[in-house]
């Protein structure tokens, strides 16, 4: 098919598509690109089999003009089982081949950047394009995205399709100055063309694409053109007179003067009776069924439990230096993790010095570090991201929830095997940003695993479990108090005056201690992370001074919630005490119990937690609204004495 012929097919797919709607046969929403398809069409003659697009909402041209067929399209749009995500997807999220779009504008770029990195790092010489608009360029992560691409000389095609509006905002009122000096501030090559006619484009990628394949650097395209088409579906508020001057320029009326227009018009309906045949073909076919995705069951049941005597930090450097050898798709990296400074926390501390090459430092730029990790992954790396202080996953939360999880649900077997590590929790006076708890934001997010070590998992068999087997985002809550205590020594399933009990149905084990196995305990807490040793402190006193037994169980698997580990610990009678350290409103503890009631675990229960206030400077201030021994103690002797 011709660059011509390929441009009126494109207007034809979009047209029916609004007839479609207008006849209320399709739901949903969409965002045509007519009046942009020569663009398109000219960039996807220089791409390869090899090579790597991302897409946005305005995804339909590319698509087609990628090579996608109309049928796979049409019956995703239309919510349909055969479609290209069996319709999971619709308009805007849709994969075929390594063609990938999403929605949320600006996010796929660190996204692009990741998968570009990564075939660097394989040593590929491959392409990858990312598409953005001009209204995209208010988004902080495209200049996050562009700046570490600069940096680190990566060969990402950014491709900006300037159509002079963001819905119905003019461009000229939203983004200020001109579009090729922000991007060129980034010392990034930049190319600029105000055209629609097909051929003057296909020029004009030609030497960019020959730029890129020589000198193998980022470079941007910025391509003036016009939206002629509403924003979605019908919310055009635009003056008609202005619409009717960039018709002169419109891709279609250009062809017409290069054939003729009684060609187009034939091309044009064969393309029109075609798809409205599809369209009536696939009226009548089945939706896809959606159901829960069952939480995975670990048939290899491995211990957590460590016999050794180190530190928690030192475990984990020991984890990371053993995997980083072992394992050349391992790329660590976040803000000054590279020798000599290693890492906040030195959890990184040794690893540029045996692997320079899988090790990287990033400027502050969180949500680009996230989404870049979800590119990385997609490549088939595993990337891990440090957050300096686990406060800081707030700025990566829109890839998490709205691109790492989702593209493993929308897209047929694709993994995202990407860690974010988070050094969470306060009790070193750090303040109202340096010391949060977040973890109950981050369970709620579907299909995120999130795993949190503790003085009882130890850090290096986790770390090595994770590293060998993970397939799905996943975030480590790693609390700071933590490591510099010792991981527990368990000798012959004892701690201490505790006897330790360990299941393990879903891969990361949950572990009872219990002062007296065979008697049924007063109270039984559920907790996790940095609150471990509080509580087996607290245990121990009120055991002391109450002869009230207080049995433990510590989660290392908060998310999804291990209900079968519950069910093998816990008994429908057991008096159930929830502590966390994050704050109590729809927290750790909330879901834990709600968990519990459902699945017809324990007869009472009590929540222990932070106040719901921000975290205040300095220990001493600190103390009055963080759990620890004493107040847990407290809560129990209240309900215990009725008090």
């Amino acid at each position: 098919m011709d660059n011509y012929e390929m441009i009126i097919k494109i207007r034809a797919f979009e047209n029916t598509i609004l007839k479609l709607f207008g006849q209320n046969k399709l739901s949903g929403t969409t965002h045509t690109y007519i009046g942009e398809e020569a663009t398109a069409v000219a960039i996807m003659q220089f791409i390869t089999k090899d090579d790597t697009i991302f897409s946005n909402h305005r995804c339909h041209g590319h698509y087609l003009a990628y090579g996608g067929p109309v049928k796979l399209l049409l019956a995703e749009i239309m919510s349909k089982e055969e479609g290209l995500c069996h319709g999971k997807g619709g308009s805007q999220h849709i994969r075929y081949k390594n063609l990938y779009t999403n929605g949320i504008q600006g996010g796929i770029v660190p996204n692009a950047l990741g998968v570009a990195f990564a075939k660097k790092l394989s040593g590929k010489h491959d392409n990858t394009v990312v598409f953005l608009g001009d209204g995209t360029l208010g988004q902080g992560v495209v200049y996050e995205t562009m700046n570490i691409a600069s940096v680190y000389h990566i060969p990402l095609i950014f491709v900006i399709e300037d159509n002079a509006y963001a819905m119905s905002t003019k461009r000229t009122e939203a983004i200020s100055g001109d579009i090729s000096k922000r991007v060129s501030g980034f010392d990034i090559k930049t190319y600029e063309i105000e055209s629609t006619d097909v051929d003057e484009l296909t020029s004009f990628f030609r030497e960019i694409f020959t730029y890129v394949n020589e000198v193998r650097l980022p470079v941007c395209a910025v391509v003036h053109n016009y939206r002629l088409g509403a924003h979605s579906k019908g919310d055009d508020t635009r003056n008609p007179d202005e619409i009717s001057r960039y018709r002169v320029n419109d891709p279609v009326n250009i062809v017409k003067k290069k054939i003729g227009e009684e060609k187009v018009n034939a091309i044009y309906k064969k393309y029109v009776n075609e798809i409205s045949g599809l369209a009536n073909e696939l009226e009548e076919k089945k939706v896809v069924r959606i159901s829960e995705t069952e939480p995975f069951h670990e048939e290899e049941k491995i211990s957590f439990l460590y016999e050794g005597d180190e530190r928690c930090i030192e475990r984990i450097q020991k984890a990371f230096h053993e995997n980083i050898e072992n394992n050349r798709d391992i790329i660590f990296y976040g803000e000054d993790v590279k020798d000599p400074y290693g890492g906040a926390f030195k959890a990184t501390k040794g690893l540029s010095n045996i692997a320079p090459d899988q090790i990287f430092n990033m400027p502050i730029s969180e949500a680009c570090m996230v989404g870049m990790a979800v590119g990385m992954a997609m490549a088939g790396k595993i990337p891990v991201v440090e957050m300096m202080f686990g406060d800081f996953v707030t700025l990566g939360f829109d890839q998490l929830l709205n691109h790492a999880v989702k593209y493993g649900w929308v897209y047929d077997n694709l993994s995202v095997p990407m860690i974010v590590r988070t050094p969470m929790g306060g009790k070193r006076g750090y303040g109202p940003t340096h010391s949060q708890s977040l973890e109950k934001y981050l369970i709620g997010i579907p299909l995120l695993k999130v795993i949190a070590l503790s003085m009882l998992h130890d850090p290096a068999v986790l770390y090595r479990k994770l590293f060998s087997s993970i397939t799905s985002p996943t975030v480590v809550i790693e609390n700071k108090k933590l490591y510099a205590e010792r991981i527990a020594k368990v000798m012959g399933s004892k701690l201490g005056i505790f006897t330790v009990k360990e299941v393990n149905n879903y891969g990361y084990s949950t572990i009872r201690l219990t002062i007296d196995p065979d008697s049924l305990p007063d109270f039984t807490a559920i907790t996790y992370g940095g609150m471990v040793k509080d509580v087996i402190e607290a245990s121990e006193q009120l055991m002391i001074e109450d002869e009230v037994q207080l049995d433990i169980i510590v989660l290392s698997q908060l998310a999804p919630v291990p209900v079968n580990d519950l069910k093998e610990l816990l008994k429908k009678t057991s008096k159930i005490v929830t502590v966390e350290e994050g704050t109590k409103t729809s927290g750790i503890g909330a879901e834990l119990i709600a968990a519990c009631i459902e699945n017809e675990i324990g007869s009472g229960f009590i929540r222990i937690a932070a106040l719901d206030c921000p975290i205040p400077n300095g220990i001493a201030l600190e103390c009055q609204m963080l759990p620890n021994k004493d107040t847990i103690v407290e809560k129990i002797r209240s309900v215990y004495y009725g008090k």
